[in-house]
């Protein structure tokens, strides 16, 4: 694949709308290296953390990390796999297989998460699920006064509910809390109308696209969280973390995302 046009230096202001194209050329180059060792692993190996990673997670970061330093050789990258810093700098942050459980476990609910952060602020970011054919793309910058989001290329927005009795909240397991985390989950699910388990970064995509209402999650890194801002936002969704503070690259590891201003209040008068 052939692409138009390098950039070399930052632009000031970032053309968000050119940068979320570049993005969309992304899911050809990465979804094959998904596909061709979905449900045909041979080896899962074990990282310092104890998390599994497979080849797919590494492969699918070294491609992204080719295209991306091709075209943005000034710019900083992140990722989970091959480490670096994006801080305090413009830059990319990368999880090539979010829910690298689920994937390996044969469940179709893993993704690949790609984010623009600009001196720690996540601007841009992908959710991709190859699995499913769904390619979420959005931007949001309050400076600019621009934002977008869309599922393979249609305009999708969260959802309207104002109350938690009305609601519905995910979060991807409850191991992922702390103790203490899991009773403020608890807390808040206990007044929600359903409460459901699994799905890592596709319980954000469908609370963008209008289908979940709230997620609440704890102990998560950067490349769990960048991508998913910009897409949150842009839908019409609030998410901070869990004292309602912006979500930045350097954090605190928990993210609380409501599709109104009001659910989200009142979810965090919980927290």
């Amino acid at each position: 694949m052939k692409w138009k046009r390098k950039i070399t230096q930052p632009l000031e202001p970032l053309n968000l709308e050119q940068l979320a194209g570049v993005l969309e050329r992304l899911p050809p180059l990465t979804r094959p290296i998904a596909n061709k060792y979905f449900r045909n692993l041979t080896r899962v190996d074990t990282k310092p953390d104890s998390s599994p990673v497979t080849i797919a997670d590494k492969l699918i970061e070294k491609k992204i990390r080719e295209v991306l330093k091709s075209e943005f050789p000034s710019y900083a990258i992140f990722g989970e796999e091959y480490g670096g810093s994006i801080e305090g700098q413009i830059g990319w942050c990368i999880d090539p297989i979010d829910g690298t459980r689920a994937f390996i476990a044969g469940k179709p609910i893993f993704g690949t998460l790609v984010a623009l952060c600009n001196d720690g602020l996540p601007l841009l970011g992908l959710i991709d699920m190859p699995c499913l054919d769904e390619l979420y793309i959005g931007y949001f910058d309050v400076k600019q006064n621009i934002s977008c989001v869309t599922l393979n290329g249609n305009t999708i927005s969260a959802s309207k509910k104002f109350e938690l009795s009305n609601a519905l909240i995910a979060t991807s397991s409850p191991a992922a809390f702390t103790s203490k985390g899991l009773q403020k989950f608890q807390k808040i699910s206990e007044k929600c109308r359903d409460t459901y388990f699994g799905g890592d970064c596709h319980n954000y995509a469908l609370l963008a696209s209008g289908h979940l209402d709230i997620v609440i999650e704890h102990k998560l890194a950067p490349y769990d969280m960048m991508a998913l801002v910009p897409i949150l936002l842009a839908s019409g969704a609030v998410v901070t973390d869990w004292s309602g503070q912006q979500i930045k690259t350097c954090n605190s590891g928990e993210i609380l995302a409501a599709s109104t201003l009001e659910l989200h209040a009142e979810a965090l008068a919980l927290l």
